[in-house]
């Protein structure tokens, strides 16, 4: 009991000593530095904080914090070479050396560890030659032949033996000799016979061991039969567990051959150079065929065998002269060779005499160019001989048109000629006539090829610079050879292959299509067809034109469109020619139809529109042109399921037209006429039950842009096309729910009286009562009519909870009673507070920032001058040395 009191006397003793000394520690505060701060009113029992403070102390510390923080940034500023030590432990001042090199160790152990987390090998310990040990524990052992067994301290990569080497490279001293001494012939006869027996041995050894591992095979094939052999029962076979998916996968990629890397591709401007060069290529071939320097021999075409080695060997061709005889019955040609001296010489009188070249003899001259040289010099000789009454002009023609090997016979020295035999002359005159024969030949082969070339078309072609030009270059040319005029003058002319090409092909664009609506300014039904078989070429240029300058190509055509327009407006009334309609036809195949508003589809669109609403229908033109419109609504529309009332209302009258009018006629709306004769342009006048036809065959034709009269087989085609467009409009505006709607004053009309198609063919009637049953369909979806919006019912209104607003803003009173207007003016009170507090920081922060500045700058200035002072004194001091060794002199 006693020590437990000591012990708390002790204790207490200690901590009183200790409170003693932490207030004998703790720094006396000047009354002179505490600032009171006095409230207006005191409340008892209320301890505040802020009742008394320390301004200096707080100056202190908070110019403490500027310069570990404020300072060190202004110091660092714009400097960039501060190094950080990023590894592991260098920053944590609680790490020892060996702390810090266990964590290092463990990260590269634990970095090596993911690196091999998808090795699969690495449980597998290799031995020697990179083989596993499953592979040596198939007993296997292929060796080859060169591999010897290094007992004995033989030879066993193909050495020198040890014992050779020893006496022969480095044996002759007297220590080393024994008593007899062996000769270098001797030895090396004793090292062959050595390798002879050592393979002989080897040699041995290999039949024994072949002979021991058949005998081996030969016996475990008879021991066979007598293991257990396990086999697979059927229901392990049917049990047997599917490969997975994965490793079937990893299976086949791994087996699956690799393609080799080919040349790259290349880009479009590599490849609108490489078709320019290639024009201009065959232009230069064309021009220099038209001019007839081309060589016409060589034009054939040679042919190559699928066994051609690429190496440039030619074959040369195997020449097989037809076998011909003259008229005593004699051979000629490849047969005159062979014949007997006299036989050739009466042979060549003959032909002299009748004056007549055979076609046989010009297939013979290339073989036999080079007896002819030397038949034509004996010749010369003789013809100059028995002509010496001819002038010596003649003379000199003769020498100019004889080859100069002919020329080496004449006796220039003395002017005279040598002679020749009368059967050499005659055969150099058959040659002659044979020569000229050919020569005849190829000249006509020449104007003929010339004749070809000058009806090609130029492969390369300048950008055309006005519409005259183009017009001038297209005209005259079929709609084929135009495209391809067309098309030469894009690649001549790519914009890849100059600045100024752009500018060159958007008036290239503009001329094309001002010449498109040109040639489809016609009235004869020829030329519509050739207008629109030069629309089908040209029109895919136009696209690929329009292509490279597409806001210009964009303002083109709205220019033209509008053109179109006022013109339609002049006359209301009447149906626009058919470069309207050619117009309609390029906006829908240049620009995209699909948009919901498009600065050129939208009005091309409401000018259809127009179209279809306001010209008259009189005559079979104008229901054609009316049907060629609306087949380009429905492509307008095929994407955004469009409705455009004009047009189900122009089919709609179509219908009406080939209808036979009841007693009660249903009201039809503009442009048709209700009564009259143009109320009954398409009733048949003969009956074409007995016609066969197939529905979806007939079709509209070109010709009937152009043809004003109508006859039955027009109007059968006629309403055949109505129906089936109608058939297309129902299928593009099915999903609508006011599709019956749309489509029942259609309806009325196909089930009008009791046969009203009793004249049209069989199929024509079955088609028009399935459209009628696909149209009545419709009448089945569900039609959601408007209605108002049904009123939400009012929630019950919840009472606000009683809460006692605390607000942290001192001296803080709400002048407005609602609770939103009095939380914003807290907040903007607040506000306030922290900008009139961030402003005074900053400044702190400044003046802080200026004091160091000005202290840099004084005692860079002292510095400086202090420089300024010791560098003044060392040149006084110099100077007053030197004027004190001038005073010596």
């Amino acid at each position: 009991m006693a020590k437990t009191k000591n012990k708390k006397k002790n204790m207490a003793e200690l901590a009183s000593k200790k409170k003693m000394k932490d207030i004998q520690n703790k720094k006396k505060i000047n009354p002179f530095e505490v600032h009171i701060n006095r409230d207006k009113h005191k409340v008892l029992g209320k301890k505040l904080k802020s009742d008394r403070g320390l301004p200096g102390v707080a100056r202190s510390k908070a110019i403490n914090k500027r310069k570990h923080t404020l300072l060190i940034e202004f110091q660092q500023k714009d400097k960039t070479n501060l190094t950080i030590d990023s590894r592991i432990g260098e920053r944590d001042r609680g790490m020892s050396q060996e702390d810090k090199a266990m964590a290092r160790f463990t990260a590269e152990k634990l970095k090596l560890q993911k690196k091999n987390i998808f090795n699969l090998n690495d449980d597998e310990v290799l031995t020697h030659r990179g083989q596993t040990l499953e592979e040596i524990e198939k007993f296997e052992d292929p060796r080859s032949d060169d591999d010897d067994d290094d007992d004995d301290g033989r030879n066993t990569k193909g050495y020198l033996n040890k014992k050779f080497v020893n006496e022969a490279h480095f044996g002759g001293g007297m220590l080393s000799r024994s008593g007899e001494s062996i000769s270098r012939s001797d030895l090396i006869s004793q090292l062959v016979n050595e390798s002879k027996k050592r393979k002989a041995e080897k040699q041995r050894i290999s039949e024994q061991n072949r002979s021991q591992t058949e005998q081996l095979n030969s016996q475990w094939k008879d021991l066979l039969p007598l293991l257990a052999a396990s086999k697979k029962t059927d229901e392990e076979r049917v049990n047997k567990p599917r490969p997975d998916d994965f490793d079937r996968t990893v299976q086949e990629l791994r087996f699956e051959s690799r393609g080799n890397p080919s040349d790259r591709l290349k880009n479009q401007d590599e490849i609108v150079r490489q078709e320019r060069e290639k024009l201009e290529a065959l232009e230069r071939d064309r021009l220099e065929r038209m001019q007839g320097f081309a060589d016409y021999e060589s034009e054939g075409n040679n042919h190559r065998s699928v066994d051609d080695n690429d190496d440039g060997f030619e074959i040369e061709d195997i020449t097989s002269d037809m076998l011909a005889y003259d008229k005593d019955g004699q051979i000629v040609d490849s047969f005159f060779k062979s014949m007997p001296e006299d036989d050739k010489k009466s042979k060549v009188n003959e032909t002299v005499d009748d004056d007549d070249d055979d076609d046989d003899d010009d297939g013979d001259d290339d073989d036999n160019d080079d007896d002819d040289d030397e038949d034509e010099e004996d010749d010369l000789s003789d013809l100059k001989a028995s002509d010496s009454s001819s002038e010596d002009e003649e003379e000199e023609e003769e020498k100019e048109k004889i080859p100069p090997k002919l020329n080496k016979s004449l006796d220039k020295s003395n002017g005279k000629v040598e002679k020749i035999t009368d059967g050499e002359a005659q055969e150099l005159l058959a040659n002659k006539l044979n020569s000229s024969t050919n020569e005849v030949k190829k000249d006509v082969t020449r104007e003929k090829l010339m004749e070809k070339v000058r009806q090609e078309l130029p492969h390369t072609y300048p950008a055309p610079e006005s519409y005259e030009e183009l017009n001038k270059l297209l005209r005259a040319q079929s709609p084929d050879h135009q495209s391809v005029i067309l098309e030469r003058i894009i690649k001549c002319n790519h914009i890849s292959l100059g600045e100024n090409n752009r500018e060159k092909l958007a008036n290239v664009f503009e001329f094309l299509l001002q010449y498109l609506m040109d040639i489809a300014r016609v009235k004869d039904s020829e030329d519509v067809v050739r207008c629109f078989q030069i629309c089908d070429r040209l029109v895919p240029y136009l696209y690929d034109l329009a292509q490279f300058n597409s806001k210009h190509a964009g303002s083109c055509v709205k220019v033209v469109l509008k053109e179109k327009f006022q013109e339609f407006k002049e006359k209301e009334k009447i149906y626009p020619k058919l470069d309207t309609l050619i117009l309609f036809k390029v906006i829908s195949l240049l620009f995209t139809t699909s948009d919901f508003h498009h600065a050129i589809v939208t009005p091309c669109f409401l000018f259809m529109s127009e179209i279809l609403t306001r010209c008259k229908v009189k005559t079979a033109i104008d229901i054609s042109k009316g049907l060629f419109i609306v087949t380009l609504i429905l492509e307008f529309t095929l994407l955004s399921k469009r409705f455009l009332p004009a047009a189900i209302n122009f089919l709609r009258g179509v219908v009406f037209l080939a209808t036979i009018k009841p007693l009660s006629i249903p009201k039809i709306f503009s442009p048709f006429k209700q009564t009259g004769e143009l109320s009954n342009l398409l009733i048949l006048e003969k009956s074409q039950k007995d016609l066969e036809l197939d529905v979806n065959g007939a079709h509209m034709k070109v010709n009937d842009l152009a043809t004003r009269q109508s006859d039955d087989d027009y109007r059968v085609r006629v309403f055949i096309t109505t129906i089936n467009l109608i058939s297309e409009f129902k299928s593009q505006l099915e999903e609508i729910d006011i599709a019956y709607i749309i489509f029942k004053p259609i309806i009325e009309l196909l089930d009008i009286g009791t046969n009203p198609w009793n004249n049209y063919p069989k199929s024509v009637k079955k088609h028009v009562q399935k459209v009628s049953d696909d149209l009545k369909s419709l009448a089945n979806n569900e039609l959601n009519y408007l209605v108002f919006e049904k009123k939400r019912p009012k929630p019950f209104k919840f009472l606000k909870p009683l809460v006692t607003l605390v607000s942290d803003v001192k001296r803080f009173k709400a002048k407005s009673s609602r609770e939103d207007k009095a939380e914003q003016e807290k907040l903007a009170l607040k506000l306030k507070k922290e900008t009139k507090g961030a402003i005074r920081e900053l400044k702190r922060d400044a003046a802080f920032l200026a004091k160091v500045q000005i202290k840099d700058q004084i005692k860079s200035d002292q510095e400086r001058k202090r420089k300024v002072r010791e560098i003044f004194g060392e040149a006084a001091t110099q100077q007053g040395e030197l004027n004190k060794m001038q005073r010596k002199k």
